[in-house]
This record gives structure tokens, sequence and C-alpha cells, in this order.
């Protein structure tokens, strides 16, 4: 036995990261530091910074009670921020380690994933798609650049006749979204996800919440409720029409009866009486979505990388893991990096990479609003197309922009406003 190189990019936290939470730890606590919940909002709207300082303030005065749950909301925090390396090192101390029974399993099981026939996973996924009216994929607000390949597929999906997308993720709806604020959901003000959401939007795509009702206990009932809701709207669509469904990845735990929860796309196909295309997207990723995952990712990475998304097949069928409901499963490649900014965020050729200088002395935190949505309304409502407080190598800021008007916002380690500058950003 012998430990696997690091193969999923930098499994560590990012030296902005690190400068930011030194700085905070120097400040005294303030009121808005003792919230019980790790949270983004305050008086002004949303402080992508708030979080940060909650979390280093809590480690800081060992207020952290339930480690799991501190360690899920400051990833999440760093999603928001679009610093993935440190994401995925959360990530990794969240999820554990193996014992070395359990990996020398797991390199057993993975030997048909080693000799493969690797397809294209657009190409495949494509073909699965054509001939289905209800497409379900997972993927995941901790794993944004899975959010990022559906966008690029939006098009596509949309030439297949799929005008309807549903998101688990958005609060209840009374019609279909025209914008994403933050009012629409915590997760999706994430810039990533709120892109996806635009541009799903722009392509034509009617935009409705699938959320389960979280105030029924029972995991089968709340998933029950959940696919007859989407059903009655699913048969209430005109026949030429498709469905597109994206929620969390599910993780396999037992039901109140001690049995293994079924996954939503059974309930919604059997309550339909309508098979349903299902893509698993975030097992096969940096970090997965339970320790066997993660390893199975990293042994895979060691000695077959994938340098793009593919499914993998044998026999030309698809290869899964441990959920045998899904129709196939997505093998992510592992991220690169170019100015410290992850590539996939070119969104398939959607945006370009715009270099922003240090506009102040006490620059950290650069964010890229759209125009017309800062225009109506106070910036805190709105979620950023992009930001980062990771200054590269040269002195510049990086952002993945789309052509199109933004107002580019400048704020210091404590969110405050030092300036901005509208910019036009071309084909």
């Amino acid at each position: 036995m012998f430990l696997i190189p690091a193969v999923t990019g930098r499994t560590q936290e990012s030296d902005a990261f690190i400068q930011l939470k030194k700085y905070y730890f120097s400040l005294p606590a303030k009121v808005m530091d003792t919230n019980w919940l790790i949270t983004p909002i305050d008086s002004g709207g949303i402080n992508y910074l708030l979080p940060i300082r909650q979390a280093v303030q809590r480690e800081k005065n060992r207020a952290v009670i339930d480690t799991a749950a501190h360690f899920d909301l400051l990833n999440d925090a760093l999603c928001r921020l679009t610093d993935f390396t440190s994401s995925l090192w959360y990530e990794k101390k969240l999820l554990g380690t193996l014992t070395r029974e359990e990996q020398t399993s797991i390199q057993q099981l993975t030997k048909p994933f080693l000799t493969a026939t690797l397809l294209d996973a657009g190409k495949f996924i494509f073909q699965q798609t054509a001939g289905s009216r209800i497409t379900l994929f997972n993927a995941s607000y901790l794993k944004p650049y899975t959010y990022a390949l559906l966008a690029g597929w939006l098009d596509s999906l949309f030439q297949q006749g799929y005008r309807h997308l549903a998101l688990d993720l958005l609060n209840p709806l009374q019609q279909p979204l025209r914008e994403i604020t933050i009012q629409d959901g915590i997760f999706t003000a994430e810039p990533v996800i709120a892109e996806f959401i635009r541009l799903a939007i722009n392509t034509g795509f009617k935009v409705i919440s699938c959320q389960p009702d979280y105030k029924i206990s029972s995991t089968h009932e709340r998933k029950k409720q959940q696919a007859i809701q989407l059903g009655e709207y699913f048969r209430k669509m005109p026949g030429s029409e498709k469905l597109l469904v994206v929620t969390q990845p599910e993780m396999v735990v037992l039901s109140e009866d001690k049995k293994p929860a079924l996954p939503f796309s059974l309930y919604l196909s059997t309550w339909l009486g309508e098979s349903c295309v299902n893509i698993d997207q975030c097992t096969l990723t940096p970090g997965s979505i339970d320790a066997m995952g993660a390893y199975l990712y990293d042994w895979l990475q060691y000695n077959k990388p994938a340098d793009k998304p593919i499914v993998p097949l044998q026999k030309n069928q698809p290869l899964l893991w441990s959920d045998p409901n899904y129709t196939a499963l997505i093998w992510h490649p592992a991220p690169a990096y170019s100015n410290l900014r992850p590539i996939w965020m070119r969104f398939n050729g959607l945006k370009k990479s715009i270099a922003l200088p240090a506009a102040h002395q006490k620059s950290w935190l650069v964010q890229a609003y759209y125009l017309e949505e800062v225009q109506k309304r106070r910036p805190g409502s709105c979620v950023p197309a992009d930001q980062t407080y990771q200054l590269a190598g040269d002195g510049n800021y990086y952002l993945y922009l789309r052509p199109g008007k933004y107002r580019i916002i400048y704020r210091n380690m404590d969110y405050s406003l030092l300036t901005f500058r509208d910019i036009e950003v071309n084909q």
C-alpha cells in the first residue's frame, strides 16, 4: 500500500484566504459575529466576506459546536468567493480518511474503470436526452463546475426540446423566474450558479423551483410530495416540450424504516409512469460526495487521469458506482488554473478572462455586477457575475465575464466599498 499523490489540484488554503483569516483573527468580535449560523446576510443584504469573519471568530473563541456543519458552511462561503482551492481543502477535512482496508477494497473495484472506454460526456449525454422527455442531473453548490458544465449544454438541450428547468436550490416560486436576486435562494447567491440560471433564462427556459418541503420530516414523504408537485407541473406541459431537472446529490442514507432511501428520480418516474434519464455528475469529481468517492476519484485520476468531462463505458454500457439507478455518471477532470482562477469558469467558451488592476491601495475583493441589475436595485440584493479576492502575480485581478456592461466594485477586507467603475466587455 502506498499513498496517492495529490492529483486534484492544490488541496490547501489559498494565500489570500490565509491572509484574510489572519486579519479577522486580529479583530475584536462584533455583534454580527455572534450569529448562531454562519450567514452571508447582514443589514445591507449579502456580505460575501461576513461568513469568513464569523467562522474565524468562532474558531478563535472556541465556539464551534458542530464541526461538520461549520466546515460545510465555510466551504459554501468559499465557493461564493470563487476560492475553490480553499473550498476543496475544507471539503477534504470534512470527509476524513479511509482505512487501508477500505482503500484496498476500492482499488479492486476500480479495475473496470481503468479499462473502460471513455466517451466525450456531451456526445453521450445528448444521445440519452434526445429520446427522453425528462432528464435529471445532480449538481452541487459545493462543486459549482457541475453547473458550469450544464451551462455550456443549455443551448443544445434547448434545441432538443427542453423548455423547462426545475431547480431544488430555488426558493418556492409562484411564477417562472425572470431574474436572479438573493431573495431567490441562499445557495443561488453563488456567482457560478447564478450565471447558470441567467443563461437558462436568456436561452428561453422557464425556470421553476422544485425545492422539497423541509417541514416534512419523513424522507419518503418529502420526496413523494416533491415528485407529485413536479409531476403535476410536467403533466401540464405541452407534449412537445421537455423538462430538465437539476438537484443536489443524494447521499446513501437510511429512511425511517431502516431501508435505503430511494433516489428522487424513482419517485418522479414511478408517479408519472414514465422513465427518466438520470445523470450523476458528483461522484467522479474532486472531493466527490463522501470519503469513498473522494478516494475513488483520486485513485482513478492518478492511474488514468481525465482531461475533459467523460463518461466511462464497459461493453457499450455506462459504468456506475454505488447507485444502479443512474443512467450514467460523468467523470470530471481535475481543475486547471490560470492566474489563480479555474479555467472551467470560461463556461465552455461563453466567458473570457478580463484583467482588472487593483484600483485602490486597500483593494481586496473585486466584484463584477451586471450594470442593468445594479441600476435597478442595490448591489447587496444582486449576485455578481464573477468575483475574486485572489490577486495574480502580475498585480491584476482576473474575472470571467460574458460580453456586456458591468459595474466593477472594489472592496476592502471589511467589505466596505472603496471605489467602482463601469466597463463594457466586447465579443
